[in-house]
């Protein structure tokens, strides 16, 4: 249908703002969430499943780490 986005369609992410820093709370309250393994943490390039269902390619400059509380940025301006 004209109009309509494939659910499949992945999502990039290349920024991260630590602990949310500066971004409104009602912001962070409505952003989806995403949980990840210390193993993928440490990873600057990885793929994961939001609380949406979007799947998400994570790209952060390398030595990155992602840590509780951070949220990343999609191309698309989604926080998550």
């Amino acid at each position: 249908m004209p109009g309509n986005q494939p659910r499949d369609i992945m999502l990039t992410v290349n920024k991260l703002v630590a602990q949310g820093r500066g971004l409104a709370a009602v912001l962070l309250k409505r952003a989806a969430q995403v949980e990840l393994d210390w193993d993928v943490r440490q990873k600057s390039r990885f793929d994961a499943t939001d609380s949406q269902g979007r799947a998400l390619g994570v790209f952060l400059p390398r030595g990155q780490v992602v840590r509780g509380g951070d949220v990343l940025v999609a191309d698309d301006g989604s926080l998550i």
